[in-house]
């Protein structure tokens, strides 16, 4: 099986790769990474503000163009192949994302709101793609960011890790508190890829995943939605 990821940047397709492994048995051979950042063209490149390489911007200009998902499923060679698309909340807000925010209240429970929040994303997505290829995407959609779901291996006190507004502190803090100062050292002179490979590691094996999924929330449902592409043979 050939699985294409169209992530926001490096991190996230870390991460990712490491859910593929412990949730499908997915080798990282059998990955396409397709960061949309490799396919821009010069001319986007240098309109488009470098923070904005690796971010949702360019996620959804690769889902709106579709020329690169259509060409990996027309790939006469892919057979059984699907795609993840990834994508944080933590810009719902601005302008050309704008994602319906769900009521928080008492009534309506943290994985009330995950849940919400994960439809509504969806459907934005699927508006970009025209609803094209919806029963071969699988939709990555971390609550606040992905830094959320690998502080599941590390935050053993917290319920729900999707509550965190700012994950990336918190992950950053959990690392100072975690790991020794030449094991940091050596975190912090890796590339985004290889930082986030390490951190996130505990997510190939398929019990240590299943118990970071209680702990949050947008994370159990993206693992649940992978079942729908586990092979026979797994």
């Amino acid at each position: 099986m050939i699985v294409g990821i169209y992530a926001e940047g490096r991190a996230d397709q870390a991460v990712i790769t490491n859910i593929l492994k412990g949730a499908l048995n997915i080798d990282r051979s059998d990955l396409r990474y397709e960061l949309p950042e490799y396919h821009l063209d010069q001319t986007d490149l240098h309109t488009m503000p470098v923070e904005q390489h690796s971010s949702w911007t360019v996620v959804k200009k690769v889902c709106e163009e579709r020329r690169l998902i259509d060409t990996f499923f027309d790939n006469p060679i892919v057979q059984e192949s699907f795609i993840v698309i990834q994508i944080d909340t933590a810009e719902r807000h601005l302008v050309g994302y704008n994602v319906t925010e769900p009521v928080k209240s008492k009534e309506n429970d943290p994985e009330e709101y995950c849940l919400e929040l994960r439809v509504n994303v969806i459907d934005k997505i699927n508006g970009w793609l025209e609803n094209s290829h919806q029963d071969k995407i699988a939709y990555a959609v971390a609550i606040e960011e992905i830094d959320a779901w690998v502080l599941t291996i590390y935050d053993s006190k917290t319920a729900d890790t999707s509550g965190y507004s700012n994950p990336k502190e918190k992950l950053s803090n959990e690392i100072n508190r975690v790991f020794s100062n030449n094991s940091r050292r050596d975190l912090n002179n890796k590339k985004a890829f290889e930082k986030y490979d390490v951190l996130s590691q505990d997510f190939r094996k398929k019990k240590k995943l299943a118990v970071c999924m209680t702990k949050n929330e947008s994370l159990k449902l993206f693992c649940e939605s992978l079942a729908i592409f586990k092979s026979d043979e797994e």
